[in-house]
């Protein structure tokens, strides 16, 4: 299996094919992303573009608790 890695596009990163996991909480506006271990956490704002402007995004490190709140791994 090939590993999807981002892509360059007019200076930027394109994360189209390498955004973690996610659950989005319509209700709370928030987006939870599984992100267990490393310094992908930094990339949340970057992922955030994906969804609308007034939805903040959280990092879950463990995998349970992304299951409690809806999260299929």
């Amino acid at each position: 299996m090939r590993k999807k890695h981002p892509r360059m596009r007019s200076g930027k990163f394109s994360t189209d094919e390498c955004i973690p996991p996610y659950v989005a909480l319509e209700e709370e506006k928030q987006v939870l992303f599984l992100i267990e271990s490393g310094v992908a956490y930094l990339a949340i704002p970057t992922f955030m573009k994906q969804f609308p402007d007034d939805y903040k995004g959280l990092r879950v490190r463990n995998k349970e608790t992304f299951r409690e709140y809806g999260g299929k791994i």
